[in-house]
């Protein structure tokens, strides 16, 4: 359902309603149109971000990105870099729910074996179940880093951040100019 096709709502009262959701949420609110879903991280409007499928040139750098998961998904994306514009494009995504690593990794392998692998700092967490060891120490105890390079993952030793070892989502966001 739209909300054209409310008609207890008289013109003014819906373009009053339709003025007071956000610019993200405009064309779900509106025309039933699903917005990304859970994980979403910044209020825009993909309209502003996205672009039609291209071919990158193979010089440009690239680097795979993941997020580990089991409830919420495991999810990975292919970012690759035009220097001279200073642009970075989202080249491929994934996402699975509720897989192991072998499973991860036989769906990314295709991305290219010389593909490196970001994760995120959350690898380092100790967890319950390890009692008192970290995430990505019970992927090595347990083999699966092994299982990924195996499957040809070329994962980075360390977890991903910025230069100054922070690892904020806001402060990779420069201000719009």
């Amino acid at each position: 359902m739209t909300i054209d096709d409310v008609t207890h709502y008289s013109e003014d009262e819906k373009q009053r309603i339709i003025a007071s959701y956000p610019k993200h949420e405009l064309e779900a609110r509106t025309k039933g149109i699903p917005i990304l879903g859970s994980g979403r991280i910044f209020p825009i409007e993909e309209s502003r971000i996205a672009c039609e499928h291209r071919d990158f040139p193979s010089h440009w750098p690239r680097i795979g990105g993941c997020d580990f998961g089991w409830d919420h998904p495991f999810a990975a994306v292919e970012l690759v870099w035009d220097r001279d514009a200073d642009v970075v494009y989202v080249a491929r995504t994934h996402r699975l729910k509720e897989s192991t690593p072998i499973e991860h990794a036989a769906a990314l392998r295709s991305w290219g074996r010389d593909l490196r692998w970001a994760w995120p700092r959350d690898g380092k967490r100790e967890t319950l179940e390890g009692a008192g060891v970290s995430l990505a120490e019970q992927y090595r105890e347990q083999g699966l880093n092994i299982q990924y390079r195996e499957q040809g993952l070329n994962m980075l030793y360390e977890h991903a951040q910025f230069e100054d070892g922070s690892v904020s989502v806001g402060a990779g966001c420069a201000p719009a100019s």
